[in-house]
């Protein structure tokens, strides 16, 4: 059995990384970063050399990378881990679409097709591939969040999930593929697919905690995924950037190296007991919450006149305390029901 306390750290990842996505688009604004130059650049150290809601994103996903594996092999069906994730995702992320929705008055959405088609695109994340509306702040992560439930699940159902050795060598390739292809001339977005090789380390972490592999294996395996994301770095940012960039090397260098000491410091260190206070529990806990109402919450605050330090204040301490509620009312029932149900196996021959 899985011990809570073993894995409590991930809730203060969780915390700190929902909390450095909100300060970083509560920072752009407040009016602290400056005043925009002509192509909408921003002068200071953040966002030119650290962008916290980059930070906060990479950090997501190393957590994801750690806890989707566990989920999936503690629940151990394949249908069962699909609907978890369901009830998980989709009723507080509905709850947002139709809420933002009302708040821009359908945002120039007047038919009844024009609906069903961005609301479909929105049931597959798939809205900003399709040049759709969005109207949930931040949804394209979630989007490489299915990628990443599609891939583990799959090798679930070959039996090749715990096989760490493939998965490096598949990001490996993949990364050397897209590399080569930016060097023609062939701008792949190397950040996005870097995220998903961030799910991968986060999954070489959980095979070394569950004593999948041998330390030996585990240090020569990570040291591989991080030189193969800093040559996707390299390439995608520097050598071949893409023709307009909304990212720099040295940004992207200094928010992911500051997201993988949130992730690895509490997992190495996690007997520390500060991991253990009832703060970090409670926010990572609404931590999705979190994620998902605080651009609404900016959204309404951009029509008042609040803005520098007391905006940051305003939207930390209202969107703490409406994902209180979300989280309680909407995400918990959801979670519990989804916990509730059984999928009925196929009776055998023998049975």
């Amino acid at each position: 059995m899985i011990s809570k306390q073993r894995y409590g750290f991930i809730d203060a990842v969780r915390g700190i990384a929902a909390c450095s996505v909100m300060l970083q688009h509560s920072l752009y604004e407040s009016g602290l970063l400056g005043v925009r130059g002509p192509y909408g650049e921003l002068p200071g150290f953040i966002p030119n050399w650290l962008e916290l809601g980059e930070t906060g994103v990479v950090a997501f996903f190393l957590v994801s990378g750690f806890v989707i594996p566990l989920s999936l092999e503690k629940t151990a069906d394949f249908r069962l881990f699909w609907l978890h994730r369901a009830f998980r995702i989709y009723p507080l992320y509905l709850f947002i679409y139709f809420v933002t929705f009302l708040l821009r008055g359908g945002g120039g959405i007047h038919s009844v097709h024009g609906f069903a088609v961005n609301f479909a695109a929105h049931l597959f994340f798939v809205q900003e591939y399709l040049r759709q509306i969005g109207f949930v702040g931040g949804s394209w992560t979630l989007s490489l969040e299915m990628l990443w439930y599609i891939a583990i699940s799959g090798l679930f159902l070959v039996s090749l999930n715990k096989n760490a050795v493939l998965l490096v060598a598949v990001s490996v390739i993949i990364s050397l593929l897209a590399e080569i292809a930016c060097g023609f001339g062939h701008h792949l977005p190397m950040g996005r697919l870097s995220m998903l090789l961030c799910c991968v380390t986060g999954l070489l972490c959980y095979r070394h905690e569950r004593q999948d592999i041998s330390n030996n294996r585990f240090f020569l395996l990570l040291g591989i995924m991080a030189m193969t994301i800093f040559a996707n770095v390299i390439v995608g940012f520097k050598l071949f950037p893409s023709p307009h960039p909304d990212a720099g090397f040295f940004m992207v260098l200094d928010s992911w190296s500051l997201a993988a000491l949130i992730f690895f410091l509490p997992l190495v260190k996690r007997s520390w007991k500060i991991w253990d206070l009832a703060g970090f529990k409670f926010i990572g806990r609404i931590s999705y919450s979190v994620y998902l109402v605080h651009p609404v919450i900016l959204y309404i605050l951009t029509f008042t006149t609040f803005r520098g330090v007391l905006l940051i204040a305003i939207t930390f301490a209202t969107t703490i305390g409406i994902a209180t509620l979300t989280y309680r009312y909407i995400e918990s029932p959801a979670i519990n029901l989804g916990h509730t149900l059984r999928v009925k196996k196929p009776r055998t021959a023998a049975a």
